[in-house]
């Protein structure tokens, strides 16, 4: 049986419910641990085939690296929970000071850089419209598949 485009048996087998403090958090090499990176819904852990979210953590001071481009189709958000920050398009032609309850929307081929500008972590969620289905779409997550050989890992996994 298919339920909106899925099978039934392979949503059943995933989790529907997820609490950041039960994702490991990943931590890219060359972050010194600055930026931390939970992946909570994609298709290895949920099963979504279609979208992806991600919850972020951001040292003060920091960026998660230089600024980066994801290929068309993947356009991509980022909505701040905690902490202030300022988000930079193309090779910094434009910038914006950002905080909680901020919404951006990040076309696919733009350059773009967060920094945490404040005295706190920097919390903020990336929402993905599909899951990379190659890699080169998003470093963070070819990395992560690449050391744990698996995208989603809970805490105690």
């Amino acid at each position: 049986m298919k339920t909106q485009g899925y099978r039934k048996e392979d949503l059943m087998k995933k989790e529907k419910v997820v609490k950041v403090s039960e994702i490991k958090g990943f931590a890219p090499s060359g972050s010194g641990g600055n930026y931390i990176s939970r992946l909570l819904i994609e298709s290895e852990g949920v099963g979504s085939a279609r979208l992806m979210l991600v919850h972020a953590t951001l040292k003060p001071g920091k960026a998660p690296g230089d600024a980066a481009a994801h290929p068309t189709p993947y356009d991509e958000a980022y909505y701040i929970l905690r902490g202030h920050g300022l988000m930079e398009f193309g090779d910094g032609e434009e910038s914006y000071e950002v905080g909680p309850d901020t919404a951006i929307f990040i076309p696919a081929d733009t350059l773009h850089k967060i920094t945490n500008t404040g005295t706190e972590d920097l919390e903020f969620l990336t929402i993905w419209p599909i899951t990379p289905a190659e890699e080169g779409v998003n470093g963070v997550f070819d990395e992560r598949k690449r050391l744990w050989g698996t995208s989603f890992r809970k805490v105690d996994g």
